[in-house]
């Protein structure tokens, strides 16, 4: 076949399916024992689970743990049994690669680095996306995960334990330009840990990772610096994350009581706590993603905690301006509370019936969504369009209001309220009408996953 005619049919040959194997070469690296051992705590939790929970995530549903050496193999029964992993994934150590079909799609991981929580995925949807023998994140740095076929997995399998394998089959690989290389996550990262302090540093970095592109004003600047030292404390406790999403409501509501006793000292004492509340939120969020803790309960809780949160300061404010004898504070109020519920109400119907999740940041077509918020840049008005929808995200305009309130002016913050609401509730509605095509396509896949979904278990 020519050049020319292979080029032709490529666009015809059927799409790749994600790797639904994955494997953990470990043991003996690149002539050494790999570090950090699998049954060691990284960030709260086993490094074996943090390794599999990964690949699991990227749509791996059996992870085998290659081992290297003569050492002893760990027990990993306990990692296997765990319900993060246990639900997504089988896990099982074996010394001999799995057999199958040298074609079958493979995540191969190595077991001496720590890296982004979303290069795993990343990785996958690159090899679906290429027609070479091989997958990863572009940059020489980064070679913990790559996806390829059974028999280049084997491959890579056979050189782990040599000096500088691996490198040498990559290098061989990127010669003959056969490497598809992805886009590095937003803070992406990928380093050895070969002693200790390469392992506090890993962690140190793994925490810092958390933040995201799509991260509110605030947040960025202010709260994820207060809030992941303490997501990195907590994540050696056993702490839940919806621990401290009630915590963070508690917060908000204790916040809400103090405003609305009156006076201006309860105005910014009770702005204070809610301040505080909003930067505890960000912790639940944080350690879910550290240590794999998340849940579609837990998304509702942490959505409708914000709602409350936000309902709450707004009375309390409302209340402290009637007692002031501000006669227009309970209509616009009231006004400002009736178009919140129902954009919410609705958004909380989209996400429940059609993009199945508990996360409002789940609706692709709203500005408020996390792909909306993660788009760069290239220009002053691209970067405006983007900016603007963040001064509406709770953790800004929460850091507004208690400057308002620092500078006596507790009715600013009802206007931002009221304000808010209006805007939203015409911007929504807009994107919603706009998009009604696309919300019942999406509707429609909805319900045929849930049906393929629910189909085996009948069976």
């Amino acid at each position: 076949m020519t050049a020319l005619s292979g080029a032709l049919l490529r666009p015809f040959v059927a799409p790749r399916t994600t790797p639904t194997e994955a494997w953990i070469l470990a043991g003996v690296l690149d002539g050494r024992d790999a570090q950090p051992a699998l049954l060691d705590a990284l960030a709260g939790i086993p490094y074996a689970l943090r390794l599999a929970c990964d690949l699991a995530l990227a749509g791996a549903t059996r992870i085998v743990v290659v081992w290297h050496g003569k050492a002893a193999a760990p027990d990993l029964g306990a990692i296997a049994r765990d319900p993060r992993l246990a639900s997504r994934a089988t896990l099982e150590i074996v010394r001999e690669v799995p057999a199958g079909d040298h074609s079958d799609a493979i995540l191969v991981a190595r077991a001496d680095r720590v890296y982004h929580r979303d290069i795993p995925v990343r990785v996958a949807a690159a090899w679906q996306r290429s027609t070479l023998r091989l997958a990863k994140i572009s940059g020489e740095e980064h070679d913990a995960i790559v996806a390829t076929d059974r028999r280049t997995a084997r491959v890579l399998a056979a050189r782990a334990a040599v000096q500088g394998g691996l490198a040498a089959e990559l290098a061989r690989l990127s010669v003959v330009r056969e490497i598809a290389g992805a886009e590095p996550p937003y803070l992406g990262f990928t380093v050895a840990v070969p002693d200790r302090r390469a392992h506090g540093a890993a962690e140190r970095r793994l925490v810092w990772s958390l933040r995201k592109s799509a991260d509110g004003i605030a947040a960025k600047l202010v709260n994820r610096h207060l809030s992941l030292p303490v997501s990195w404390l907590l994540s050696r406790t056993r702490i839940h994350p919806n621990h401290v999403t009630l915590i963070a409501l508690a917060c908000a509501l204790a916040g809400a009581l103090v405003i609305s006793r009156g006076g201006y000292t309860a105005g910014v004492a009770g702005m204070l706590l809610v301040e505080l509340g909003s930067i505890i939120d960000g912790i639940d969020g944080e350690l879910a993603r550290l240590r794999f803790q998340f849940s579609r309960g837990g998304q509702w809780l942490d959505t409708v905690v914000d709602d409350v949160s936000t309902l709450g300061y707004a009375v309390g404010v409302t209340a402290n301006l009637s007692a002031a004898g501000v006669t227009w504070a309970v209509p616009i109020c009231s006004a400002a509370v009736l178009a919140f519920a129902m954009t919410q109400s609705t958004q909380y119907a989209l996400i429940r019936v059609v993009y199945r999740s508990g996360d409002l940041a789940a609706i692709p077509w709203a500005f408020q969504s996390s792909e909306f918020l993660s788009r760069r840049s290239t220009g002053v008005l691209a970067w405006a369009r983007l900016t603007a929808p963040k001064l509406f995200k709770r953790d800004f305009v929460v850091t507004l209001c208690l400057g308002f309130a620092l500078l006596g002016h507790l009715e600013l913050i009802l206007a931002s309220f009221a304000g808010g609401a209006a805007v939203f509730f015409v911007v929504f509605w807009t994107q919603a009408v706009r998009n009604r095509a696309a919300i019942a396509a999406d509707h429609r896949r909805a319900q045929l996953t849930a049906a393929a979904t629910a189909r085996p278990r009948a069976a």
